[in-house]
């Protein structure tokens, strides 16, 4: 197999030609080789580091796998608690159609897309909810918000957040979350959005850098993070785990989910996690140890 030759003539130790071939045909030489770069030498050949085998990069797949399971599990739990926040506050204020309604978007695009998807999805039901209000409501155009928000995703719903009107029921999210205003917080829901999809698209997650649509980090005394915060805080995993941790702080707050990231850690040592974004002494003093002491 040229791919197993190729792996070689660049230096990878291979103990086990049938068990390389095995994961070239089941993963993929393409998937597998962006947990190689990191081993790789800048010759410009792509030559692998001394002494590093296919194990090193099976290591890496693994505790990748591993970790996008972890991250899925838990960011559904902030889209759960953020679709159950825009249904409660906004209808109770607003009543239970406000969300079609364009005068409470400052965006009046991200109001049409809401809108545009909710008729496509409410015109053929798919879901037996949707199915059995139409059914008794047939002069409805749309869905009530508590039917409505329940299938739009994680993005849709961010967007939503994102294009209200800056007003005080949307602060009041925000205030409710240990954010001081609602940019920041729809800042970090796009950012997560970014990171749900990538895990679910089983897109490699360990080392990534998410350049797009970057969390604004909050610097006010009463909501910044602990520590001193790397510059590419905002970038790498160790921004994304310390902000789901401090949501889940107030949505879950007996929550197993830093417990497991560390769990996941131990089990494997051999990862250099300075390449994830985090710190030397982040053990001692991680970014969100506050938010886990306080709340």
């Amino acid at each position: 197999m040229d791919q197993l030759i190729q792996l070689k003539t660049r230096g990878l130790i291979i103990q086990d030609d049938n068990r390389v071939i095995s994961y070239l045909r089941s993963v993929g030489y393409y998937r597998l080789t962006g947990y190689m770069f990191h081993l790789q030498t800048n010759d410009g050949n792509h030559t692998f580091q001394e002494n590093t085998s296919f194990d090193d990069v099976i290591l890496h797949y693994k505790f990748d796998n591993k970790l996008r399971i972890l991250l899925l599990s838990y960011l559904d739990r902030i889209e759960v608690a953020l679709r159950a926040r825009l249904i409660d506050n906004y209808s109770i204020n607003l009543g239970f159609f406000w969300y079609v309604d364009s005068n409470y978007y400052e965006n009046k695009n991200i109001h049409d897309i809401i809108t545009s998807e909710v008729i496509s999805r409410f015109n053929d039901p798919q879901e037996r909810f949707l199915r059995a209000y139409k059914s008794k409501y047939t002069s409805e155009t749309y869905p009530p918000a508590n039917m409505g928000m329940e299938i739009l995703s994680f993005g849709k719903l961010s967007k939503m957040f994102e294009g209200l009107i800056n007003d005080s029921t949307k602060l009041e999210i925000a205030k409710s979350l240990t954010l001081p205003n609602a940019a920041i917080l729809a800042s970090w829901l796009n950012h997560l959005t970014n990171v749900r999809n990538a895990c679910a698209h089983h897109s490699r997650i360990w080392n990534r850098k998410f350049s797009a649509e970057r969390p604004v980090i909050p610097s006010r005394k009463d909501y910044k993070f602990n520590g001193d915060i790397p510059e590419n805080f905002n970038t790498t995993l160790y921004g994304v785990i310390s902000i789901i941790i401090r949501l889940l702080s107030v949505i879950n707050p007996n929550n197993s989910f830093e417990a497991k990231v560390l769990s996941l850690f131990q089990e494997y040592p051999q990862i250099n996690f300075r390449k994830m974004g985090f710190p030397n002494g982040w053990e001692k003093n991680p970014a969100w140890k506050p938010w886990t002491n306080k709340l």
